[in-house]
């Protein structure tokens, strides 16, 4: 049995998990050197966000964080939306390569790929939830001013209706428009990464089950529902 409660699956706060903890001390030991500047300003703002939240997010905080001045900042992110799109063009291009490389070990199975890729995004919504939160927080304009993010959004998009796509040419899937099973399927495994992201899934002696078990039980049930008639003899 596991409770679902208080559910906020919005970002109004940054979820309480290891990996936040990690991502502060990250911020916190860190400075720039050796010209690795951009990548130590996004790990800068991760450990902001992780603290405060990706709106409160202060690109004069994320430059002294990182050891530099606040001008010195300008040189790879004239503004705030520049820095969170590269979190989101970070957080798309690692899910899409997750994505893949689930997809990938399963060559001859439509199906289980399909399953895989799913299980593959709730874990890195898990793992990685500060970056989902600006992958997804709407506090990017548009994806179309920040081609980089625009390219690694929907590439791993496509990874996705590809593998819905295999999975109806080999009769395990139902017919239809892949758009729409590919929102239902993605729609599911976003939700399950935000609840488990967030600590809202308690089991019974009140420890989150692992997220793997859920991911694979949630998405076994979602495809028992889809399955093709070739899946239903």
């Amino acid at each position: 049995m596991y409770n679902v409660s208080n559910v906020n699956i919005g970002f109004t706060r940054a979820p309480r998990m290891s990996q936040a903890r990690k991502a502060r001390g990250a911020g916190r030991t860190r400075s720039y050197h050796h010209g690795d500047l951009r990548n130590a300003l996004i790990e800068a703002a991760l450990a902001q966000i992780a603290e405060n939240g990706a709106r409160a997010l202060s690109l004069r905080e994320v430059a002294r964080a990182a050891g530099v001045s606040h001008s010195a900042s300008y040189r790879h992110f004239p503004n705030k939306e520049s820095l969170l799109a590269a979190i989101a063009e970070q957080g798309f291009v690692m899910l899409g390569d997750a994505v893949g490389a689930a997809v990938q070990a399963h060559p001859t199975e439509p199906l289980a790929a399909l399953q895989a890729s799913g299980i593959a995004y709730v874990e890195f919504g898990v793992q990685y939830p500060h970056h989902l939160q600006v992958m997804f927080g709407g506090l990017i304009g548009s994806q179309a001013d920040h081609p980089g993010l625009k390219q690694a959004a929907e590439g791993t998009y496509e990874r996705l209706r590809e593998a819905v796509r295999a999975a109806q040419r080999s009769g395990d899937l139902r017919s239809g428009d892949d758009r729409i099973i590919a929102l239902a399927s993605w729609a599911q495994v976003h939700g399950l990464a935000l609840l488990i992201a967030g600590g809202q899934i308690a089991g019974e002696a009140g420890e989150p089950p692992p997220a793997r078990y859920l991911a694979t039980e949630v998405t076994r049930l979602l495809q028992s529902g889809l399955a093709g008639p070739a899946r239903k003899k």
